[in-house]
């Protein structure tokens, strides 16, 4: 593969890692994408970029952040990252149909996934994702794995263990005509 593909790869990343139209701003798609760390390596046999050590990636409104991105490209062309961090976090911008409404979502956890083939993000180890409304929390899931299957909006959250041994999962809804 030539030094160009894998550039190619490393730009593909934020398409899987949220191209959700329901979360993602429209506009982000036709950004450039940014990955900056100390460190990068790409093994041309595997078709595997890793990038180490304050990883910065960005896209549009699309901001991940973590200790390493693990990218790798499949033979059918799909990618799959994986980034890691204690906790690894990203943000993005949601399209709004109100003017003037910023919605925003945050995600945590100490290793998030992004499996482009399947549309599906997943977050492990004390997982969380917070959705805003103009600086507003108005939900918040929390669990040891969020798993979120993006073509079917679909969300499933495992419990974290608690001090009795038992899992939980706690969700905070805001009432949606609740102003503050």
């Amino acid at each position: 593969m030539k030094r160009s593909n894998w550039i190619s790869i490393a730009l593909a990343a934020p398409t899987l890692a949220f191209g959700i139209g329901v979360y993602a701003l429209e506009a982000d798609k036709r950004q450039p994408t940014t990955i900056d760390a100390n460190q990068m390596t790409y093994n041309e046999k595997s078709n595997v970029n890793v990038f180490t050590g304050n990883v910065l990636l960005t896209r549009g409104s699309l901001v991940i952040r973590g200790d390493k991105l693990t990218l790798t490209e499949r033979s059918d062309g799909t990618q799959f990252a994986t980034v890691e961090g204690k906790p690894a976090r990203f943000k993005q911008q949601r399209d709004s149909e109100k003017p003037n409404e910023v919605l925003l979502i945050n995600g945590t956890g100490n290793t998030i996934e992004f499996d482009g083939n399947k549309s599906v993000v997943t977050l492990t180890g004390a997982a969380s994702i917070q959705k805003s409304t103009n600086g507003q929390l108005t939900e918040s899931i929390s669990g040891s794995k969020i798993t979120y299957e993006q073509n079917t909006e679909f969300l499933n959250v495992v419990g974290s263990p608690n001090s009795s041994g038992s899992s939980r999962v706690q969700a905070v809804i805001k009432p949606k005509g609740e102003s503050k």
